[in-house]
Formats: structure tokens, C-alpha cells, sequence
């Protein structure tokens, strides 16, 4: 039985290297990451309104969908109790679309939090220490957008992570209580 298929970039990495700016999903991407990580991108709107389309949605791990323009704010407050954070890739398949292209990409996560510990910590690829690193997935969606970073807009983000491994450090540290971490996103 045959089949329509598409073209698939794919591939494994370790960390952002490089030669990933040769696809534009990817290069976009390294801007997006680093501004995210370590630049202004979650506070600054003018900054942001440039990477995204005015209708972004985002799915959070629970899969709970939420449109603009509560998405990004609700994709920045995951990452509130962190006094610091990186995104490290490690593999991508990114397919064309009508519009621009989707991707599917894994990455670990690693993080800072605000209480110190006596716990390990965990090394990304760079040698740098953090509190936790735990592995996860998008499903990214970009159209394109000659007005756009790079040519790109993102228009919708997907996350799926196991929340748990981010709690526990929260819980064992006395930043939330259990009875917190169970209510789930949005709960009062």
C-alpha cells in the first residue's frame, strides 16, 4: 500500500551546535532559545510580538490548550520558580507545511531554584551546575513571516514533560506543598 509522504530534517545534536543554523526552523530556533533562556523575551513585548503570531497558542503538558492572548504569559509562568533556566536540544524532525514548517524536537531542560539544597546537581554539556535537568518534547508550529525573526513567527507550542521531576525538588526544598503541586495549573 502506498502512501503520501513529505520530506523530514532530521537529527541529533548535542546542545546548539553550530551547524544546526543550517535549516531555518533551527536557526530561528538558536534566537529564539537564547533570547527565552537568557535574554528578555518573556518580559519584553516588542521582543516577543516578534517571534510570535498574533493568534500563538500554547499546549501545556496536561494538554490543556490555551489561545492568545493568555498563551504566552501562561508558557512564561511555567518557568516562574526558576531563578534560572536553559534549553539544551539533542534531536529535531522538522516536516514542511503549507504555511512553514512543524517540528518536533526533544531537549533537556535544566534549571535553578530559589532554595538552596544539599542535593547533587546535574551538569548540561557546557560543564555548567544546575539544580534539576529533565528531558522533554515540543511540537512547534512556524509559518512564514518575512516580518518575523529570521523570516518565522512561531504559532503554536505543544509541551509534553513529566512535571513531577520538576516538583519534587520544589516540595523536598519548601517552595510548594504537596496539596500545591496536586491542584495542577490554574487551581486556586
Amino acid at each position: 500500500m502506498s502512501f503520501p509522504t513529505v520530506p523530514a530534517y532530521t537529527g541529533s545534536c548535542k546542545g546548539w551546535e553550530e551547524r544546526l543554523k543550517e535549516h531555518p526552523v533551527m536557526d530561528f530556533m538558536f534566537s529564539f532559545s537564547f533570547a527565552f533562556d537568557e535574554g528578555t523575551l518573556k518580559t519584553s513585548p516588542d521582543e516577543y510580538k516578534s517571534y510570535l503570531t498574533d493568534d500563538f497558542t500554547f499546549v501545556n503538558s496536561s494538554g490543556q490548550s490555551i489561545p492568545y492572548p493568555a498563551s504566552w504569559p501562561a508558557t512564561t509562568a511555567m518557568y516562574a520558580p526558576f531563578t534560572s533556566h536553559f534549553h539544551e536540544p539533542f534531536h529535531y524532525v522538522i516536516t514542511p507545511t503549507a504555511a512553514g514548517y512543524d517540528m518536533v524536537g526533544q531537549a533537556m531542560l535544566y534549571a535553578n531554584l530559589p532554595v538552596p539544597s544539599s542535593a547533587p546537581k546535574v551538569k548540561d554539556l557546557q560543564g555548567r551546575e544546575w539544580d534539576l535537568g529533565v528531558p522533554g518534547a515540543f511540537h512547534f508550529s512556524y509559518v512564514k513571516d518575512e516580518g518575523g525573526v529570521k523570516g518565522l513567527r512561531l504559532s503554536r507550542e505543544v509541551l509534553f514533560a513529566d512535571g513531577i521531576s520538576m516538583v519534587k525538588p520544589m516540595i523536598e526544598r519548601g517552595m510548594i506543598g504537596a496539596e500545591d503541586a496536586i491542584k495542577g495549573p490554574g487551581s486556586a
